[in-house]
């Protein structure tokens, strides 16, 4: 074998290595992370049975992650990722073991606990969007679809696991007791992370500050016409797929059973679906992602169609099944095609404007199909958003057909 050949062998090793090393990492955060925010919302609902002091949980969600991502994408981009994810669960595991000590004490207010949700969320907001972007940098092209794909397959197993396991703790220990989990799994995930090694190669202009820098990555979406029309289709898709999101569990209490089983049942076999998704995502040998695109866009809005035309509860959870095994098809081969066509020195910020946009396009989506399902049926309006959804895989169709002809 030539030298050539050993120093490449030896590369990739090391390339698989790292991949292996930050993927545990994330799946041990992420895991602590889902039980103890489950556990957080139980105990808000269980404690003030209260709509507003739900929806207050949720905007101290979401609001930070989306303001911090603003800066966040910037920082991945001009200093280490590896050092900034870090810190981002070093930010959450801290202000999680405050509110449990505060709780272990007997200092349970609301007020504290929605302060801590808010510092909770500014590192996730920081540690989110950096993953996506850190990968690409560590991992072989070649092996982008398979990373990509068991790294969903994980995502969906947490949320088949979360909700029991946050709600056995919570039956067996006090609140503040099951807050620490996050501690825990915080401080393992950044101990495996930091045998990672990793040293930043890619130039960043130094000279343009955190807002230029923004300014910058939001332009680079027009400059890039592939990448623009795809991230708009993303949007566009999730604007119309929080629609199922939040109303499915309306319909199953409308049309099937109010009973809190039919709605775990619900929950439960979404998961499940998404789960198979990712383990079919990792068997693929060969992908084209814009073709994948097309067709788990089309069966995604096919399946939420016949959620809304299900007479019975058996079928209606098979429709729920085939929905969720589309979903990563779509997510997981969109991530990739943005992680080969970004410059490695934009990734950071590409990859937080888009989280950016997909949140707020989604709280968009919740409000306006929430209204509108005041005023039609929800099965009927699940219908007609799957048609708008299987309609748009006409749109990404278009965008292969271009690609192939070397339109862009």
């Amino acid at each position: 074998m030539r030298l050539e050949d050993k120093e490449e062998d030896k590369m990739k090793e090391k390339n698989i290595k790292s991949v292996s090393v930050f993927l545990i990492s994330q799946i041990i955060s992420l895991f602590g992370s889902s039980i103890v925010s489950y556990a957080i919302v139980w105990y808000i609902t269980m404690k003030t049975s209260s709509t507003v002091a739900l929806a207050v949980s949720i905007v101290c969600t979401y609001m930070p992650q989306i303001l911090v991502s603003i800066f966040s994408g910037t920082w991945g981009d001009r200093y280490n990722k590896k050092y900034l994810i870090m810190i981002g669960d070093i930010i959450t595991g801290i202000s999680t073991l405050i509110l449990a000590v505060l709780f272990i004490n007997g200092f349970d207010s609301l007020l504290f606990l929605y302060s801590i949700i808010i510092l909770r969320s500014i590192g996730t907001g920081i540690q989110t969007p950096l993953e996506n972007a850190f990968l690409p940098l560590i991992c072989p092209e070649e092996k982008l679809t398979k990373v990509n794909g068991i790294y969903a397959t994980a995502t969906a197993a947490i949320n088949i696991l979360s909700p029991a396991i946050a709600g056995l703790l919570l039956n067996l220990i006090d609140f503040g007791y099951t807050l620490l989990i996050d501690c825990f799994t915080a401080v393992l995930a950044v101990i495996v992370l930091f045998k990672l090694k990793y040293k930043k190669t890619i130039f960043f202009d130094e000279r343009l500050g955190a807002a230029s820098a923004f300014i910058e990555g939001v332009k680079y979406f027009k400059r890039h016409d592939f990448l623009g029309k795809l991230i708009l289709f993303y949007l566009l898709f999730y604007f119309f797929m929080s629609a199922p999101a939040f109303l499915t569990p309306i319909l199953v209490n409308l049309k099937f059973s109010d009973s809190v089983n039919a709605l775990a049942i619900n929950e439960l076999v979404w998961s499940l679906g998404t789960m198979l998704g990712g383990l079919l995502i990792c068997s693929f040998k060969e992908l084209n992602k814009l073709k994948l695109m097309t067709y788990s866009s089309a069966l995604f809005g096919a399946f939420i169609c016949l959620l809304g035309t299900a007479d019975n509860f058996i079928l209606y959870i098979m429709f729920m099944l085939c929905s969720g095994i589309a979903l990563p098809l779509f997510n997981t081969s969109n991530t990739i095609l943005i992680q080969e066509n970004v410059k490695e020195d934009m990734l950071g910020r590409v990859f937080a404007n888009l989280n950016i946009l997909s949140t707020v396009s989604t709280t968009i989506g919740i409000i306006i199909f929430g209204l509108i399902g005041s005023i039609i049926s929800v099965d009927k309006l699940l219908i007609l958003v799957g048609v708008f959804i299987a309609l748009l895989s006409i749109w990404v169709w278009r965008i292969y057909r271009r690609n192939e002809e070397g339109g862009f």
